[in-house]
């Protein structure tokens, strides 16, 4: 009897170990959480890439904005920022904690900034240097 319930103990730890997680990677490095945030968000991946946003009122409704114009393309629009390619124009550190990427992709080929700052819990994106007047 006591073996029985030994097996299903390790069985419910198996199951719960192979059950999909909403925990992400941790950007250790500004490229990565630069990069991080770009492809998920040209996937349609808005959970995951809102992991790589820097937490403020202002982010989060500038990110809810952009996740919206995203589902506002077309179904054939959406498929080509899903198949466009990343290209990192430059990339410049201001400081220890804070970088600019310049990037671009294959969709639009326009060029976008995006402000990555580190924190505790990794690399992070501001969205309100990329949509902000400052730029």
């Amino acid at each position: 009897m006591q073996l029985q319930k030994l097996k299903y103990l390790f069985l419910a730890l198996f199951l719960w170990q192979c059950s999909p997680s909403d925990q992400y990677e941790i950007a250790d490095n500004p490229l990565d959480g630069g990069r991080y945030f770009i492809e998920n968000s040209m996937q349609g991946n808005f959970k995951k890439a809102k992991f790589y946003v820097l937490e403020d009122a202002e982010n989060l409704a500038l990110f809810e904005k952009m996740a919206t114009n995203y589902f506002a393309l077309d179904k054939e629009g959406r498929q080509q920022l899903r198949l466009a390619s990343i290209q990192i124009n430059e990339i410049s550190a201001v400081d220890s904690t804070m970088t600019i990427m310049n990037y671009q992709n294959s969709f639009d080929n326009q060029v976008h900034k995006l402000k990555i700052i580190a924190t505790p819990k990794g690399w992070k994106v501001d969205l309100k240097y990329t949509y902000g007047p400052n730029l």
